[in-house]
């Protein structure tokens, strides 16, 4: 099969817009948005192959291509609340005339996915082979265990400053193998939870909130801890931000955006020096799946 470089875009905001308006006036709206994607692949020098739904998937004969679209993609200024996210990988590729297949595409598929708006993805094979001027605008998220791949992946990211969603991954160790995560438990003031593939723990101080927390400094929703293919992750909705420490110390502060979390360690809740343990939530990821409790 022949090489290239995989690059699928999703938007972010069509579900939200569907809900709020009529299906047929949705549709008004993504429509101009999907064109504007397929006008950037073609000027970029890539070829679309699908545009359906909220997404592209598009292939392009060098990774600088192919992000430069997907960057002119995550800047475009889109309207009614929608962004973009997306995801790059180089391999094998199969063009049929119902649409293209391959492990590459997959993998694009599942970096697309693991995005958040306003970031782009890419797998190493992409990496290395970029410009100099594109690789200053990526940094390392670290090496992630992808579904249908037996190796793990290392991946880089480059993100939309303003929109403050960079992905980045905490707590493992440069030789360690990553795992996928099946279970995790979660200890805070003595309740213990546990979470799945697919569930999320949301954790502040409204009563809506799974773990509730009454400190001044902690925010209405402060965060959220979940897992997704197989990854755990934590997002930061706060004013103030939350404190990430391992076992050895090692400490990351988070404000507004997302961490992929490993192994065991805790989550502080509030600003560095601002906070104490009773606001600590524990986190250990498990290799059972165990219902939450």
């Amino acid at each position: 099969m022949p090489l290239a470089c995989v690059l699928i875009s999703d938007i972010t905001g069509s579900t939200q817009l569907y809900e709020r308006v009529t299906n047929e006036t949705a549709l008004q709206y993504i429509g101009p948005v999907l064109g504007r994607m397929r006008e950037i692949i073609a000027d970029s020098g890539g070829h679309c192959v699908k545009s359906k739904g909220d997404d592209t998937i598009s292939y392009f004969s060098h990774p600088d291509h192919a992000f430069d679209a997907a960057w002119a993609m995550v800047n475009e200024e889109w309207h009614y609340g929608m962004s973009v996210h997306a995801g790059i990988y180089f391999g094998e590729v199969l063009h049929q005339e119902a649409g293209l297949y391959g492990g590459a595409v997959n993998t694009a598929a599942r970096l697309a996915s693991l995005a958040k708006p306003g970031e782009v993805l890419v797998g190493a094979n992409c990496y290395d082979d970029l410009s100099s001027q594109h690789k200053e605008l990526l940094q390392t998220i670290g090496d992630l265990h992808l579904k249908g791949k037996e190796a793990p992946t290392r991946v880089y990211a480059a993100s939309v400053p303003e929109l403050a969603a960079t992905t980045v991954v905490f707590n493992r160790k440069a030789a360690e193998q990553p795992a996928r995560i099946e279970m995790v438990e979660l200890t805070c003031l003595g309740r213990v939870w546990r979470i799945r593939e697919g569930e999320t723990l949301s954790i502040g101080r409204s009563q809506d909130c799974d773990v509730v927390l009454n400190h001044a400094w902690v925010s209405r929703r402060h965060g959220a801890l979940a897992i997704r293919q197989g990854q755990l992750e934590y997002t930061d909705h706060s004013s103030a931000g939350s404190v990430l420490q391992t076992p050895d110390g090692s400490e990351l502060t988070v404000h507004r955006r997302s961490t992929m979390l490993n192994g065991s360690g805790r989550i502080l809740l509030g600003a560095p020096g601002a906070t104490d343990d009773s606001c600590a939530v524990e986190f250990s990821a498990q290799d059972v799946s165990i219902r939450a409790v």
